[in-house]
């Protein structure tokens, strides 16, 4: 028998439908394998990160611990009560203070022969000998002894030992405090990091038991513990080397799939007594990629697509899904690293905003990939140090900068403080030395400025709101920025610690080319909008954007430099100083107002964008002169010609719009950088 022939509206909306459903799927396949591993990667950086919160929140209590301890022993009344008490009975009162004042679960006095007089929270306690004890041996030898203990079969706790001196300097006894670790730790951290933890002690019998945790994680500890212990005694059936930690399977928690890492926690003798658990969830980690919501688009888009071929025939499929196979096919050629693609125009409906949504996603991809590309057809051999750009190699043997007194500059092996070890200096900038060094405390490598004494000639108040400025620059946290950490002060010298970081300055960049591609603008322009966008929210205006405080990373990732920093070379108007030594910076860069030494707010760094983004599209700043006092003049009351008419490529929309940034007046510029961040994304789509 004859099979009934096909309608053509059935066999178009078949054949429309079946490639509706074959591509989506691919694209879904390949979307979700690149969504995992990139969400696997991101998951293990989340833990590392996690595990270093968690030690640094345990270490700091232990170092609280341990320095209000020492404090209470060095008391003068304190110590001599121990020494000469009125009786035996005093010690456990004695005790009972201590723990009291330290803020301690218990505390005990030890005999300098090393024998217990008294547990805070044990009056019946005997006179037990516990030189045994690491601890306690480190305090009778005048040393602080600290580590992880255990207290009764399931609570963690952190433990120091501090020596009690008498007359002369000898030691006398010991003081010990105890503090336990618990669920506030984890619920904190896990606040921080957005991950669950778990801490854990090693009991008797020699498995692993919950001691404190978030509430998720504690809703799963019989899971968690038992993988803990697969882990301690896989193969050997001994527990794993204390210095390292073990990533632990894919859990599935409560319907949710979670990857976790442990980490042993070592008592004073380095044995390992516990530790913690950090977990974070796939799916969570998904999401925020936003693969969820693209999946659920694209299966929605497809089941639409397929309803209306039924409805209304092959017309109305093919115009369904012509645009979603465009879609398809764009997102698995951006998958393979071709972000050429042409995303078709759609309507209001659902495809014609998902279309939208990803033709702004190729766009930055493809922006992003032309960066890069530039970047390595301009590499010229070697690469500038971010915190250094714009300045060159400076020979070791030089001297310091006038005001530093009989400090000649730190050569490499040199110590700055106890602290920081100089690797090599990178060179001098603005405001003073830049190195290379390394954090001995952290084990880190950072950028370490040291800043010319005569910036820090100031008044007591003009310090004081460099400080304050410091502080709110510490707290910006972007990719776009180089981190600033810490100001310090070692005899007299200052110096800021930051981020340390490698590439190319944007200043060089525009020297090596005269001018830069509108391809290669635009992702410049947008990523530093985006750091403009995090240190306005926190109230940080930087004050000299320029692209001499600008690196380019090999990956194509923008970084600014110098945020906070800029508030040091800005004098108060009463301060008795000229206008030239108010306003400090470069004025090719800086905003009329700023010039004029007029309060500033974030429409100032704007105008410097603007100068920027005219420098990359020109090859030259946007007005120029002989001297600092005619400069200040033209850019006080002189229109600079627009980038359009100095380089006839570039777009009219973006010479427009870097003429608007420019305006004079800064009530006639956009009015935040997130604007013109946007503005610059409409230009980037056209």
């Amino acid at each position: 028998m004859q099979m009934p022939r096909l309608s053509l509206t059935t066999r178009i909306f078949l054949s429309s439908a079946g490639s509706v459903i074959l591509v989506m799927a691919i694209a879904l396949a390949l979307t979700q394998q690149s969504a995992e591993r990139a969400a696997i990667v991101s998951i293990t950086r989340g833990l590392t990160a996690t595990k270093e919160r968690v030690l640094e929140l345990v270490t700091s209590e232990r170092a609280q611990l341990g320095s209000r301890a020492r404090i209470f022993a060095e008391s003068p009344e304190y110590r001599s009560s121990v020494e000469s008490p009125k009786d035996s009975g005093d010690y456990l009162d004695y005790a009972q203070t201590a723990a009291e004042q330290i803020g301690a679960q218990w505390a005990q006095l030890i005999s300098r022969e090393g024998v217990r007089r008294a547990k805070s929270d044990a009056p019946t306690a005997g006179a037990d000998t516990l030189t045994g004890s690491p601890l306690v041996r480190s305090a009778l030898e005048g040393k602080l002894g600290e580590g992880f203990g255990v207290s009764g079969d399931s609570s963690l706790i952190q433990i120091v030992s501090v020596p009690i001196f008498g007359a002369g300097g000898r030691v006398i006894g010991a003081l010990m405090a105890a503090k336990t670790v618990g669920d506030s730790i984890a619920r904190a951290v896990g606040a921080q990091t957005q991950s669950d933890v778990l801490f854990y002690v090693i009991d008797n019998q020699g498995g692993p038991r919950v001691a404190a945790a978030t509430e998720k994680a504690r809703a799963s500890g019989a899971t968690l513990m038992a993988s803990v212990a697969r882990g301690m005694h896989a193969d050997t059936g001994e527990a794993p080397d204390p210095g390292t930690g073990t990533m632990l399977e894919q859990l599935d928690l409560a319907g949710e799939h979670f990857v976790g890492r442990s980490e042993p926690l070592l008592s004073a003798a380095g044995s390992p007594i516990g530790g913690f658990v950090a977990l974070r969830s796939l799916e969570q980690e998904l999401r925020a990629t936003g693969y969820t919501a693209v999946r659920q688009t694209l299966l929605f888009v497809g089941a639409g697509g397929v309803f209306l071929a039924l409805l209304i025939g092959g017309i109305t499929a093919r115009q369904i899904v012509r645009p979603v196979t465009a879609l398809a096919d764009a997102s698995r050629r951006a998958a393979e690293g071709d972000y050429q693609a042409k995303i078709p125009e759609g309507g209001r409906d659902e495809i014609g905003t998902l279309a939208s949504a990803f033709r702004r996603l190729l766009a930055d991809l493809k922006d992003k990939q032309a960066l890069v590309d530039f970047l390595g057809a301009s590499a010229s051999g070697g690469r500038t140090q971010a915190i250094a750009a714009g300045a060159g190699p400076q020979d070791a043997t030089m001297k310091i900068p006038a005001g530093m007194g009989d400090f000649t500059m730190l050569s490499p092996g040199k110590m700055l403080g106890t602290r920081y070890e100089i690797k090599s200096v990178l060179g001098v900038g603005g405001m003073g030395m830049v190195y290379k060094a390394n954090d001995k405390e952290l084990g880190e490598v950072l950028a370490i400025k040291t800043l010319k004494p005569e910036m820090m000639s100031v008044d007591a108040s003009a310090l004081e709101r460099f400080k304050s400025e410091i502080k709110l620059a510490r707290k910006i946290a972007h990719r776009n920025v180089v981190r600033t950490y810490d100001l310090g002060e070692v005899n007299g010298l200052y110096y800021i610690s930051m981020e340390y970081v490698e590439g190319k300055s944007l200043k060089d960049l525009i020297k090596e080319r005269g001018r830069l591609p509108v391809s290669v603008v635009l992702p410049i322009a947008k990523q530093l909008c985006r750091a403009l966008e995090v240190s306005h929210e926190e109230g940080v205006i930087h004050r000299d954007i320029k692209p001499q405080n600008m690196v380019v990373q090999s990956d194509g990732v923008l970084k600014v430099m110098d945020f906070g920093i800029a508030r040091l070379a800005t004098r108060p108007k009463d301060s008795g100083h000229t206008e030239a030594g108010m306003v400090v910076g470069t004025p090719e860069y800086m905003a009329p107002e700023q010039l004029l030494g007029d309060e500033l707010d974030a429409r100032a760094d704007l105008y410097s964008t603007g100068a920027v983004l005219y420098e990359c599209l020109t090859g030259q700043v946007p007005i120029t002169a002989d001297s600092a006092i005619v400069l200040i003049t033209r850019v006080l009351e002189q229109i600079p010609k627009p980038p359009r008419d100095v380089v006839p490529d570039v777009p009219q929309s973006l010479s427009d719009l870097v003429m608007w940034v420019l305006q004079k007046d800064r009530e006639k510029r956009p009015a935040s950088a997130a604007a013109l961040h946007r503005l610059l994304d409409e230009i980037a789509l056209t």
